[in-house]
């Protein structure tokens, strides 16, 4: 009886955390749009090398989204790839070569990829719509309702990206992958929780548990509970596509252990993890693990 008992238990607690986890993706549903008022507001050939650069905007989910687009001279196999930045950054950090993502983002086009760089809602040229604060403050000033948004929305506003891609002759066949860093990690997680187009994640430095995340940055428990449901360590049964993990062991932001039993939870059997001894960044040779994992070598 007590096995019985227990049995019993066991599957109530698994049917509930999978309940929460449906629950909370479900806000992330979207009405596909067919127009997207694109505009082309910049375009050009880059010299140093003969990459096609656009800024292009769209209609997103309630907003405009603007993003880069560069298309490499030797396109490989329709192949494109998201590079998501973390909290207080912007599609501009990605461009000059004074980070690892820039110049990952480089290596990336030599190997014939096509590279899609937008910005998140409320930051970078999105920074207006929360009257140009920095994202740091939503945390401390108790806006919880600011936070779920910049994170339903920026999860939406991706998938509309893709149905605008898709929908050009030009992209029509586009295989996507996504590569987030920090906060980006951690709308990669949640994207790849609702949406089955992606090939490949990788998720670098991602904080897993929003509650946590939000009292180290100044949120107090009671607010800090009402974006608990977002938090990326909920969506590891319902990862879709092949993931990596890229981690720090000394991140303020997360233990190995936790970590380690997300990893331990995610399903698919196409799934790495590598641990840096760093904190909340990652080192140098980032650069090359992650272009020998998104090529799968």
């Amino acid at each position: 009886m007590k096995i019985l008992k227990r049995v019993i238990l066991f599957g109530v607690i698994s049917i509930s955390s999978l309940s929460f986890s449906q629950e909370s993706t479900h806000q992330f549903d979207y009405a596909p749009k067919t127009e997207f008022n694109d505009a082309i507001v910049d375009s050009k050939i880059l010299d140093y090398n003969g990459c096609t650069f656009e800024k292009i905007v769209i209609d997103g989910f309630d907003s405009k989204v603007p993003f880069y687009l560069i298309t490499p001279k030797k396109q490989k196999n329709n192949k494109y790839i998201f590079i998501l930045h973390g909290g207080t950054s912007s599609k501009e950090d990605l461009i000059y070569p004074t980070n690892n993502l820039s110049i990952l983002k480089d290596s990336l086009l030599l190997k014939g990829y096509s590279i899609i760089i937008p910005d998140a809602k409320y930051h970078g040229e999105r920074s207006y719509q929360g009257n140009f604060r920095s994202p740091l403050k939503f945390f401390s000033s108790q806006d919880y309702e600011t936070v779920n948004d910049f994170l339903f929305s920026t999860v939406k506003d991706l998938r509309i990206l893709m149905d605008y891609l898709q929908s050009k002759p030009e992209h029509s066949l586009a295989i996507f992958e996504v590569l987030g860093y920090s906060m980006g990690g951690h709308i990669a997680i949640l994207l790849n929780s609702v949406d089955d187009r992606l090939n490949h994640v990788v998720a670098c430095i991602a904080p897993l548990d929003l509650f946590k995340l939000s009292i180290k940055l100044g949120m107090n428990e009671e607010n800090a509970k009402k974006v608990e449901s977002l938090s990326a360590k909920n969506n590891a049964l319902l990862q879709k596509a092949p993931i990596t993990m890229f981690m720090g062991t000394e991140d303020e932001f997360y233990s190995e252990e936790e970590v380690q039993a997300f990893f331990n939870d995610i399903k698919i059997k196409d799934k790495k993890l590598k641990f840096y001894n760093t904190g909340h960044f990652l080192p140098d040779e980032f650069n090359s693990d992650a272009i020998k994992y998104i090529l799968r070598e």
